[in-house]
């Protein structure tokens, strides 16, 4: 039997779909026992889920499929992304498959396949698995050689532990703070609890429940969060987080409900973890991050002696870059923190730590802290260009945006003292990207319509 047509979003980040349009228990059936032939080869599999009320019905297909193929499945129940690759470095399995559509929506759902390094697999593991996924010929097992079952309980434990161990817990402790977490009823709602009163924080959970809906739409912009900003005020926090379904990004919020929003999120946990970096004596420790990432990091980094590299978009690109330079954080401007010591890939938990870990170091209150950096403004558009277009534009691109550095890794990005202007294609639809940052909102619109003009492209709404 063929499997069924694949209509899903498919990238090295996973597959994602609606349930019951383009996502369902056959693909779920299909795509997991391709992963467990062509990635793990039948060895032992992590499956993780965050809370969505999909996540077990597409749990339990997955888990038959991989068992079908020969492969081991050891289940963790409901639990962030980052804690699947964990596990799979932990019990040094074949690989990992976690059921989460990250911020999208509740109707939706997806596959995050993972590989024995606890990274996202890579492209060629991508095209092995779609080369088998359009054979359509699973090789199921004998009934003596289908693989085993078991839950694992332990796996909050050891991401726990990993990033306690990579922050100064004392001198968060000392601080005292109040802290709200804004789960949105996802998989960071019991382990983010547990992380912070581990430090010593009094906690106020919001939205913390499995068993419930999202309530609203879960990704962590200034405009979804305006309730839980309020309630942060009210209650007196210190600071207010804010985490997507399945806890790998992070947003925040000051003591005066004031959204700060997710590019400062790796900003401060850079400037927590360079900090610490210098104190045990590196001298240029070093960030990565992405190049449509805000400029807030370098001056962080200018002010603590560590330097920041920039790669090409994208999660993947930043840990290769991470890896190449020996570099102590990592991430990129959506909330995401990438801490080498405790996983590969975005994990807000490890942000939430080195953020306490950097206000507590200032002595300063959140607003304060961030009222000493430059400020600057982000636009950012999608126009209607595709790939071909953009690389075309670069000659015209450079004669009009004269006196910038440029680069051209990743599309072309223009970059002044104080301000840049970076045009790339999607890399998941037929569109491009225009990201500007400048002091001021109203410049950083005048880069990106300047460029918006240059290439001759429409917004698109």
């Amino acid at each position: 039997m063929m499997n069924p047509e694949l209509r899903c979003v498919v990238s090295v980040s996973g597959m994602r779909g609606i349930v019951g349009d383009t996502m369902d228990p056959a693909v779920i059936q299909a795509v997991a026992a391709c992963y467990g032939t062509t990635i793990a080869k039948g060895g032992t599999v992590i499956l993780g889920q965050d809370g969505r009320p999909t996540g077990d019905m597409l749990m339990q297909a997955a888990a038959a499929a991989l068992r079908g193929v020969g492969c081991n499945v050891i289940e963790l129940g409901i639990v962030p992304t980052p804690t699947v690759p964990i596990m799979i470095r932990h019990l040094k399995a074949a690989g990992g498959i976690q059921l989460s559509a990250s911020h999208n929506p509740v109707e939706w759902n997806a596959l995050k396949l993972f590989a024995r390094s606890g990274r996202n697999i890579d492209g060629k593991d991508l095209a092995r698995l779609l080369k088998a996924y359009a054979a359509g010929t699973p090789c199921w097992q004998r009934w003596d050689q289908c693989g085993s079952y078991r839950r694992d309980d332990t796996a909050l434990d050891v991401h726990l532990a990993k990033v306690l161990a990579g922050v100064d817990v004392e001198r968060v402790r000392a601080a005292g703070f109040t802290v709200l977490l804004d789960s949105v009823n996802g998989a960071g709602s019991v382990i983010g609890p547990r992380l912070l009163e581990a430090l010593g924080c009094r906690v106020v959970p919001l939205y913390d429940r499995q068993d419930r809906l999202f309530p609203r739409d879960p990704e962590p912009t200034a405009e979804k969060v305006r309730e839980t900003g309020a309630v942060v005020k009210a209650v007196g926090a210190a600071i207010g987080f804010v985490q997507d379904p399945d806890a790998d990004r992070l947003a925040i919020i000051d003591e005066n409900g004031r959204y700060i929003g997710e590019e400062y999120t790796l900003a401060l946990a850079a400037g927590a973890r360079l900090a610490a970096a210098r104190e045990q004596g590196v001298k240029k420790p070093v960030a990565v991050t992405n190049l449509s990432t805000s400029r807030m990091i370098d001056d962080i980094a200018a002010q603590i002696g560590g330097t920041v590299v920039r790669s090409a978009v994208g999660e993947a690109n930043v840990v290769d870059a991470m890896l190449a330079h020996k570099a102590v954080i990592g991430g990129e401007g959506n909330g995401g923190v990438i801490d080498p010591g405790v996983v590969m890939g975005r994990d807000s938990q490890a942000g939430m730590a080195l953020l306490l870990e950097f206000v507590a170091r200032s002595g300063k209150s959140l607003s304060q802290l961030v009222a000493t950096l430059p400020s600057y403004a982000i636009h950012k558009e999608k126009v209607d260009i595709d790939r071909a277009a953009v690389a075309a534009a670069h000659g015209s691109l450079r004669d009009q945006l004269s006196g910038a550095v440029v680069d051209e890794r990743d599309g072309i990005k223009f970059s002044w003292d104080r301000s840049w202007v970076h045009l790339r294609a999607s890399g998941t639809e037929p569109v491009s990207r225009i990201i500007a940052e400048a002091p001021t909102a109203k410049e950083a619109r005048a880069l990106a319509a300047q460029v918006r003009k240059a290439v001759g492209a429409r917004v698109i709404a």
